[in-house]
């Protein structure tokens, strides 16, 4: 296929690269999944949390592999999306990478304000039919990348009366970029085209909540088959939640993770707690505000609590803690007088 007959006027490549990262607030999935389709049918790969972020994915990770390989960074805009701290975290990073690297979508009635402003969006939020939107979105994305708006025909003669034709996105036939990539979740059918604006909240009596145990990271001791390590976990929860879901159960709003998360809240098990949650929810589509900890003693290092009181005098505790603590000599005549008592 030559650059002159791909739909973007850029040639499709043998090895897959990231032509787009789509940026989105959970709450704008379906959105960002009928965007990615559309570009991955003109011949694009694309990298989304909904498609590309399996067991085991590092979040952080993941975020910086798509702003710094994706030629583009496509931010679908939305209210939730304008409240996402990293929503905001990469949408700036691209700018910081390239100020050309970022084409904004519209999708709904949203106030823009500072560098946001500055940029001309993509606007789907008053097209209606499918068909529409895909030729809006396809155009504006080819321009983008064109870095100019000349159409792929010889404009129409103005000839007096004339009504000019819409020039029509063509259909690709799937590409080896577009073959399968091991652990994508993409899904089989194409994506249903969201309706143009935001939908009007339904009344909700009931809300779903997803209790996890603290899985205790650094446990020596583990039962046979039982997961030991962050993806391992993931996988194991996950799995459960989808089997639960493909039988009719509704999707989690909400997770509470009890217990402990750590076995002695040694750094390394800090950070495989932090990879577990933050990738778990990442996973179920959550956003940050959806994850409840209630913590356990073991969370707490009291090695770490022991040798901080212990590097610090007594009037020094007292003033961080703002309260009285007895000096090292009054809990030793305490605990003398509790053996004398017995």
């Amino acid at each position: 296929m030559s650059p002159r007959d791909h739909p973007f006027g850029v040639a499709a490549r043998s090895d897959p690269p990231i032509d787009f990262f789509i940026s989105y607030s959970p709450a704008d999935e379906r959105w960002a999944t009928w965007i990615a389709w559309q570009l991955e049918a003109a011949g694009h790969r694309t990298l989304l949390q909904a498609w590309d972020f399996v067991p085991g994915t590092n979040f952080i990770d993941f975020m910086d592999r798509g702003v710094r390989d994706a030629a583009v960074v496509v931010a679908v805009l939305s209210r939730s999306y304008l409240k996402s701290q990293y929503g905001r975290i990469e949408w700036q990073a691209a700018l910081r990478t390239n100020p050309g690297k970022l084409v904004t979508v519209r999708i709904e009635d949203c106030p823009l304000d500072g560098l946001l402003a500055t940029i001309t969006y993509v606007d789907l939020l008053s097209v209606a039919t499918p068909a529409a939107a895909r030729q809006v979105l396809l155009n504006r994305l080819r321009q983008m990348l064109a870095g100019r708006a000349k159409p792929l025909r010889e404009p129409d003669f103005p000839a007096p009366g004339a009504l000019p034709t819409e020039v029509p996105v063509r259909d690709v036939e799937p590409t080896q970029s577009q073959a399968p990539v091991q652990g994508r979740r993409v899904p089989a059918a194409p994506p249903p085209y969201p309706p143009s604006g935001p939908e009007s909240p339904a009344r909700r009596e009931s809300i779903t909540l997803l209790h996890v145990p603290g899985p205790r990271f650094g446990r020596g001791m583990r039962a046979a088959g039982e997961p030991a390590t962050p993806s391992e976990l993931q996988a194991r929860i996950w799995a459960n939640v989808t089997h639960l879901t493909d039988s009719g159960a509704p999707h989690p709003d909400l997770i509470i993770v009890t217990g402990d998360l750590m076995e002695s809240g040694r750094p390394r098990e800090r950070d495989d707690a932090l990879a577990f949650l933050t990738g778990f929810r990442v996973l179920l589509g959550l956003e940050p505000d959806r994850l409840v900890i209630v913590p356990g003693p073991h969370d707490v290092s009291s090695a770490a609590c022991h040798a901080y009181f212990l590097q610090c005098g007594p009037s020094r505790v007292r003033r961080r803690l703002g309260c009285q603590v007895p000096s090292f000599q009054e809990i030793k005549k305490l605990k003398e007088r509790d053996r004398s008592y017995r």
